[in-house]
């Protein structure tokens, strides 16, 4: 017989079987998921002249705050997509990339606007002879704020 064979056989079969028993916890939604509301807008062919000139398609989201929520203190958009325009029509430094030009706005719009938990805005750069389509996206949300989860 051979012998590795008769080793096995002469040791005891153990079988374990392990029951996890886990409590059953809870699910609490968190603040920010209980409710969300966000408003978007867009601003079309917006025409620029930062580097070297450009046409924009703007897209902007913001998340608002559970208070102004609670309290119907909603802010009017008509202001904001002006800020923006303002903005835009008189960056300093017209040889930022698009990316640094968003991320400025968006972090400018958040320090004007205190209703906002989070704020989201696009700038798409339209193509030129030379230059494909291009985009920036950036997205802010305040500490302890609720992000902007946009479904699909």
């Amino acid at each position: 017989m051979n012998r590795s064979k008769h080793f096995f056989a002469s040791l005891p079969l153990v079988l374990s079987l392990q029951v996890l028993c886990y409590p059953v916890v809870a699910q609490t939604l968190s603040e920010c998921d209980r409710q969300q509301e966000i408003f978007t807008f867009q601003v079309p062919n917006y025409g620029i002249l930062h580097q070297g000139g450009a046409i924009l398609n703007i897209k902007v989201a913001y998340r608002l705050t559970p208070e102004v929520s609670a309290e119907n203190h909603y802010p009017n958009y008509i202001p904001i997509k002006k800020e923006i325009g303002n903005y835009l029509t008189n960056y300093p430094n017209n040889n930022d990339y698009w990316e640094i030009v968003n991320k400025n706005l968006v972090k400018r719009l958040l320090d004007k606007y205190p209703q906002m938990s989070s704020l989201s805005i696009e700038l798409g750069v339209m193509p030129t002879a030379n230059k494909p389509f291009r985009s920036s996206i950036v997205r802010i949300t305040r500490p302890q704020g609720c992000a902007i989860v946009l479904g699909s």
